[in-house]
C-alpha cells in the first residue's frame, strides 16, 4: 500500500487491513472505519468542496466524535470494531414482551449518511434496537424498552444532532382516539356515581322522604347525568341523526330515544319533586354503548395506522442528475419528470420506473415480488420503483413516475380495496333492521292504547318509557362484541393478534384460501441450505476455502458464505490474486487457485467432473439455487441457496384441504418454482409471476365465483390482495404493512395457527348465539309484560341489568374453558 493510502483521508487514524473507500471525481477517498466514511459524506453535501482536513475542524465532526461514531485513537478504533460484532446480540438483550415500536418523520437530512448518523447514535443508546431510518422517504422508525427510555427522549436525541423528528400523519387521529377515551372515562366515573344516588334515592319507595332530602339527592343526580348525556352521548346522537335522515334506523337510534325519553321525564318529576327519576337508566345506556362503540373503534384504528409502513416505501426525495453538477442535487420526489436522470445508491428506495444508464447494484425487490433472492442490475436493465437498492450505485432515466409507477399503482389498488371493501353486516345491524322501529312503534303505541283507556296521562306517559327501557338493547349490544373481545383475548393467549372484529365471523364463511408463497409457506429468508461436498472433501474445509475467497466480496452470496463460515467458527486464509466477473469470482487461498461461480461460470469444471456420476441431488425444480466451487480445475463443492418450506406447511396444508377448503397458491416468484412449492405441500391450484395488483385482482376472480376468500401473506406485496380478501390473515415478518392489512396476524408465524383461529372462530360465534338467543328471549318475555303495566320503569332497570348480567357470566364461561 503506497504512503497517500495509509491514513484516513478525515480522521487521519492509520488505514487498517480493510479501508473503506469513497470513489469521487476527483480521486478515491479512503477511511479507516464507515464512520468517518459517512460524515465524509455528509460534510462535502453540506459544504461542497473542500480540503478534507479542514472539516476536523467542523461542529459535526465534532460531535460525532464525542457520540463515538468517528473513532479518537488508534486503541479506539480497534475497540470499535471489536464492539461492531457484538452491538447486534447487545440489542437482543432487550425484554422483547415490553418492545414498542416507534415510528417518527424526521426533517433536515441532507444525504444518506445524515441517516446513517441517526441510526448508530440511537442504536448505542440501551432500550433501543432494529433501528431503521431512511433519507429517501424521512421516516425512521424503531423499537425500545419503555422501562429504559421514553419516545421523548428518542425525539430528543436526534434533536441533538440538529435534526427535528415528530409523530408521521395519523396523529390527529390519534388526538381523537384519546379524547374518547376521556369521554368514556368521565362517562363511566359519573354513571357510577349516578347509581350510588340512585339507590339512596330509590330508598323513598320504602321510606317517605322530606322535600329537602329527595332535592339535596335528586340535584346532584341531575348534573352527574346531565354531563353524561349531553357529553358522552354526543358521537351516539350525530350516528342516530345520520342513521334518521338516511332511513336507516340503527342501536344509535334507540338508544337515544330511550336515553333522552327517561331523561327529560326524570327532569319534569324533579321539578315536580318526585323520587320517579330515571337518570340512571339513561346513563347507564349511554356508557354501555359507548363501552362497545371505543373498543370496536380501536380494532379498526389498528388496520389504518398500518398504512404508514407501506407510506414509508415513498421516497419523499430523490438526487436529480443536471448537467454540470456531477454529483447531482436532492429535490422533492414530486418534482421528478419523466425523462429525468436521477441516481440511486445503497439503502434508498426506487422512486421512480425507468431504465438503468449506468452502474453496478444489487436491489431487494421483495416489497414488490416477495422473493428473498437480491437481484442484480446493471447498464440496460429494467428497474420498477419502491425497490430498495443493498449495495452500488445507479443512474437512471425515469419514464414512469407518481401515481404512473409501479409503487403508485400499488398505493392506489390497496387505498381501493380499503375503501370498497366492505365486511359481513354483523348480526347485531341485521335484527336491528326490524327491531328498532318495532320497538318504538310499541312504546308509541302501548301510551296511546293507555290515554284511550283512560288511563292519566302521566301514567300512560310511564308504561311508554318502561317499554323503552326493558327493551333498550344494552344486552343485544353487548351480546356480540363480548364475545369477539373474549375471542380476541384467547386468541392472543395462541399468538394471534385479532385486528378487525367481523374477522370471526368472516372466518366462519370462509370456502376458500390463498396462500403467498415466501415468507407463508416458506420461511422468505434466502439463505446457504446446504452444501454438497464432493470427492474426498468435507462441508467445514469446502466452506473455510469458500469464505477465505470472497470475505472482501459485498456480493449477497458472498455475505452468506462468510457469515455461515463465522457461525461455524472457522478459521480463514489471506486470498490474493481476486478477479471479479458478472458470473463468479476467481483467486488463490493457501496456495491453490479457487472458483465459485454459476453453472456456465464452471461449465468445463462440471462437465469433467460430474460425467456419468449420479446428479439427482443437483436437479432440485423447487426452485433453489446452485453455486459452483472448483480447486485447482477440480470441482470441490456445490452450494445450494434457497427458501426453506416450513416444516409445519404440509401438515396444515392436509388439514384444510379436509375440512373442504380450496387452496391456492400464488407468488411474485416464476410460475415452475411456484408449482413446485405447490406439489411439495399439496396445493394443485398454483399461479406464478404475480405483482401486487396482480394478486388483489386473482382474489377478486375466486371472489366472483361465488367464494368467500382468506388470503395468507406476509409482506408489503400482498398489501392489496389481504385487504381485498374478505379475511386477511397476516404472517408476522420484518414487514409491517403485510401485518396491518389483516384482520388477523399470526405473531408467531406458524401456519397452524390458521388451524387454531379456526377452532376458536367456531366457540366464538357459537357464544355470540348463544347471547342473542338470551338477548331475544329477554326481549320476548319482557316487552308484553311492560305493555301490560306489571313493570315500572325502575324494575325494567333492574331486569335490563340482569339480563346484561346473563350475557357476561354466559360469555365468561368461555374465557374459563375454552376447551
Amino acid at each position: 500500500m503506497n504512503s497517500s493510502l495509509q491514513f484516513c483521508d478525515l480522521c487521519g487514524l492509520p488505514l487498517r487491513r480493510r479501508e473503506v473507500t469513497l470513489p469521487s471525481d476527483e480521486k478515491t477517498y479512503c477511511f479507516c472505519c464507515n464512520g468517518c466514511k459517512q460524515v465524509f459524506r455528509m460534510l462535502v453535501e453540506q459544504h461542497g468542496t473542500g480540503d478534507p482536513a479542514s472539516f476536523r475542524e467542523s461542529e459535526l465532526f465534532k460531535k460525532c466524535q464525542e457520540m463515538g461514531l468517528i473513532p479518537k485513537s488508534e486503541e479506539e478504533l480497534a475497540l470499535k470494531e471489536t464492539r461492531s460484532a457484538s452491538s447486534e446480540h447487545e440489542a437482543m438483550e432487550i425484554k422483547a414482551d415490553r418492545v414498542i415500536r416507534l415510528k417518527l418523520k424526521v426533517r433536515g437530512m441532507w444525504c444518506p449518511a445524515c441517516a446513517w448518523v441517526i441510526e448508530e447514535s440511537l442504536r448505542k443508546k440501551p432500550g433501543i434496537s432494529n433501528v431503521h431510518c431512511s433519507f429517501s422517504s424521512d421516516r425512521m422508525r424503531c423499537d425500545y424498552d419503555p422501562i429504559l427510555l421514553s419516545p421523548s427522549q428518542i425525539t430528543s436525541s436526534i434533536a441533538g444532532l440538529g435534526y427535528d423528528a415528530y409523530p408521521p400523519e395519523g396523529s390527529e387521529e390519534a388526538r381523537e382516539r384519546k379524547r374518547e377515551i376521556i369521554r368514556f372515562a368521565v362517562s363511566a366515573f359519573l354513571t357510577m356515581n349516578v347509581m350510588m344516588f340512585s339507590f339512596a334515592l330509590y330508598a323513598g319507595f320504602f321510606t317517605e322522604f322530606s322535600i329537602d332530602t329527595i332535592r339535596n339527592l335528586s340535584w346532584p343526580i341531575f348534573v352527574m347525568a346531565s354531563i353524561v348525556v349531553f357529553y358522552g352521548g354526543r358521537k351516539i346522537y350525530q350516528r342516530a341523526w345520520a342513521g334518521v335522515t338516511h332511513a336507516g334506523f340503527g342501536m344509535e337510534t334507540l338508544i337515544t330515544v330511550g336515553a333522552f325519553s327517561a331523561f327529560l321525564y326524570s327532569t319534569y318529576q324533579l321539578v315536580s319533586g318526585s323520587i320517579h327519576l330515571y337518570y340512571d337508566t339513561a346513563s347507564m345506556l349511554i356508557v354501555l354503548v359507548t363501552l362497545g362503540k371505543f373498543l370496536e373503534s380501536r380494532a379498526k384504528a389498528e388496520v389504518q395506522e398500518g398504512l404508514e409502513s407501506l407510506l414509508s416505501m415513498r421516497p419523499s426525495k430523490v438526487r436529480i442528475l443536471v448537467p454540470g453538477r456531477s454529483a447531482g442535487r436532492y429535490v422533492a420526489a414530486e418534482q421528478l419528470a419523466g425523462g429525468d436522470l436521477f441516481q440511486v445508491e445503497d439503502g434508498e428506495i426506487v422512486p421512480a420506473d425507468g431504465k438503468v444508464i449506468e452502474g453496478k447494484a444489487t436491489v431487494d425487490e421483495s416489497s414488490l415480488t416477495g422473493e428473498a433472492i437480491p437481484v442484480a442490475k446493471g447498464a440496460g436493465d429494467d428497474l420498477r420503483s419502491g425497490l430498495r437498492v443493498i449495495h452500488g450505485v445507479l443512474k437512471v432515466k425515469a419514464e414512469k413516475v407518481g401515481a404512473d409507477s409501479t409503487l403508485g399503482q400499488l398505493l392506489g389498488v390497496l387505498h381501493k380495496a380499503l375503501q370498497t371493501d366492505e365486511p359481513l353486516q354483523g348480526k347485531t345491524d341485521r335484527l336491528l333492521r326490524w327491531f328498532v322501529p318495532s320497538v318504538t312503534a310499541l312504546a308509541v303505541g302501548t301510551s296511546l292504547v293507555c290515554l284511550f283507556m283512560g288511563l292519566h296521562t302521566e301514567a300512560a306517559i310511564l308504561r311508554g318509557l318502561t317499554v323503552l327501557v326493558i327493551s333498550c338493547p344494552c344486552t343485544l349490544g353487548i351480546a356480540v362484541p363480548l364475545a369477539r373481545v373474549a375471542g380476541i383475548s384467547l386468541a392472543g393467549r395462541k399468538g394471534i393478534l385479532v385486528r378487525a372484529f367481523s374477522s370471526f365471523e368472516q372466518a366462519q364463511a370462509l370456502d376458500a384460501i390463498l396462500f403467498d408463497k415466501t415468507g407463508t409457506i416458506t420461511h422468505g429468508q434466502w439463505t446457504l441450505i446446504k452444501i454438497i461436498p464432493m470427492g474426498s472433501w468435507t462441508e467445514e474445509e469446502a466452506l473455510a476455502l469458500a469464505a477465505s475467497l470472497e470475505q472482501d466480496s459485498e456480493h449477497f452470496i458472498a455475505r452468506e458464505i462468510v457469515n455461515r463460515a463465522n457461525q461455524a467458527g472457522l478459521a480463514l486464509f489471506e486470498p490474493s490474486g481476486v478477479t471479479n466477473s458478472r458470473n463468479g469470482i476467481i483467486g488463490h487461498v493457501n496456495n491453490q487457485e479457487v472458483r465459485i461461480g454459476s453453472k456456465d461460470f464452471l461449465k468445463q469444471e462440471i462437465s469433467r467432473s460430474l460425467s456419468g456420476k449420479d446428479t439427482t441431488e443437483l436437479n432440485d425444480p423447487s426452485g433453489l439455487s446452485h453455486v459452483y466451487m472448483s480447486v485447482n480445475k477440480e470441482l470441490c463443492a456445490v452450494f445450494v441457496f434457497g427458501d426453506e418450506i416450513k416444516q409445519e406447511a404440509s401438515g396444515v396444508i392436509r388439514e384444510l384441504k379436509a375440512m373442504g377448503y380450496r387452496l391456492h397458491l400464488v407468488s411474485g416468484d416464476g410460475s415452475e418454482a411456484t408449482k413446485a412449492v405447490g406439489q411439495r405441500v399439496g396445493i394443485e391450484e398454483c399461479r406464478g409471476g404475480l405483482l401486487p395488483a396482480d394478486k388483489a385482482a386473482f382474489v377478486r376472480r375466486v371472489q366472483s365465483e361465488g367464494r368467500r376468500t382468506a388470503m395468507v401473506g406476509d409482506g408489503i406485496n400482498d398489501a392489496p390482495a389481504l385487504a381485498q380478501a374478505d379475511l386477511g390473515i397476516g404472517v408476522s415478518s420484518s414487514h409491517d404493512l403485510g401485518k396491518e392489512a389483516g384482520g388477523i396476524t399470526l405473531m408467531r408465524g406458524d401456519l397452524t395457527q390458521i388451524l387454531d383461529f379456526l377452532t376458536l372462530t367456531t366457540k366464538v360465534n357459537k357464544k355470540i348465539r348463544q347471547n342473542l338467543l338470551f338477548s331475544g328471549l329477554y326481549n320476548v318475555i319482557a316487552i308484553p309484560i311492560a305493555m301490560t303495566g306489571l313493570l315500572n320503569p325502575l324494575i325494567a332497570v333492574s331486569a335490563m341489568l340482569l339480563s346484561s348480567l346473563t350475557v357476561i357470566g354466559n360469555t365468561q364461561h368461555l374465557i374459563k374453558r375454552p376447551d
